[in-house]
């Protein structure tokens, strides 16, 4: 039997869309890469934070396998538990643009309410640095937290990977590599609204490409840029729903919209990690569309999702 979605965007969210694809159009031949690294540096300046009193944000730094120095921007709240656990966030931004001071005001709120240590990891973008740099990056972040766990005040016992969109694919590569490589041990890869897959043939992927937030093409140029000289051959090792071993990972969180492109991956990633032998827990908000959380935070949806993605972590973490 086959199921059809409503292909319809939740009321809530109408009139925040509308805002948002009125914006003046990008200028003519502008490269995709370009127009989201414009507009998400745009919103790092107006969602930036700094240390509170409750808070300490700094951004430390770590050597990565070619050399060069990356950022980590760090969260720690200022409470007495101590060592604390460990939130390792890899943003989002389809691999080709994105900064940690984009989601500066979710990690800021997150740590608080967790009460953990978060990082997030400036990963190297696409097209520029295509796979496996973006990945080594947020794996050797990870392995240098870890493996500095003094320094970070983290318990390396406790530690879960997480993101959305990029940082969804991310996150999920980054567990499958520590499998891979006796790495750290992960207790949850939570994911929201991830990017899974380059093949775009599902229904999702061809219904969902006029919303203006993230659209078929849009995901599928990001996945040609984060795959740049990647033969096909090798997508069986880089493109999560097509790695034929998803056996022995973290639990996984994740979370999507049925008015995302990424809504079908999602379900069928979570349905192949639970047939391999992991702990899933799956949400699928009615009518929401990528990053509707970030797009309309007051939302019912947004709320709901909020709650279960902490409560997810809290229960990683106990």
């Amino acid at each position: 039997m086959h199921m059809k979605y409503q292909n319809k965007i939740s009321d809530e969210l109408v009139p925040i869309l509308k805002a948002y694809t009125s914006q003046p159009a990008p200028p003519e031949g502008m490269p995709l890469q370009e127009v989201f690294r414009g507009a998400l540096q745009q919103m790092a300046q107006q969602v930036a934070v700094s240390s509170t009193d409750q808070l300490r944000v700094e951004n430390k730094f770590f050597t990565n396998s070619d050399g060069l120095e990356t950022q980590l921007r760090v969260f720690t709240p200022l409470t007495e538990t101590n060592p604390k656990p460990l939130l390792y966030w890899i943003h989002g931004g389809g691999t080709m643009s994105g900064l940690p001071e984009q989601e500066d005001s979710t990690l800021y709120n997150l740590a608080l309410e967790l009460d953990c240590v978060i990082t997030s990891v400036n990963y190297r973008l696409t097209p520029e640095n295509p796979y496996p740099k973006p990945l080594n990056d947020c794996y050797e972040g990870l392995l240098h937290v870890v493996g500095n766990a003094d320094e970070f005040g983290i318990n390396k016992d406790k530690v879960v990977v997480g993101g959305g969109s990029a940082g969804g694919l991310l996150t999920t590569s980054v567990a499958i590599r520590a499998r891979n490589e006796g790495g750290p041990k992960i207790l949850l890869q939570a994911m929201a609204y991830p990017m899974l897959d380059i093949r775009d043939t599902s229904d999702s992927n061809k219904e969902i490409n006029s919303v203006g937030v993230w659209d078929s093409w849009m995901n599928h140029y990001g996945f040609q840029c984060y795959l740049t000289n990647v033969p096909e051959s090798e997508y069986g090792k880089t493109v999560p729903n097509m790695i034929e071993d998803l056996s022995n990972l973290p639990d996984a969180f994740i979370a999507v919209g049925t008015m995302d492109c990424l809504r079908d991956e999602s379900i069928e990633y979570a349905q192949k990690l639970a047939a391999a032998g992991n702990q899933v827990e799956l949400h699928i908000y009615p009518g929401m569309v990528h990053v509707f959380d970030g797009l309309a935070p007051d939302a019912k949806a947004s709320k709901d999702f909020w709650s279960a993605r902490v409560a997810a972590i809290k229960r990683a973490f106990e």
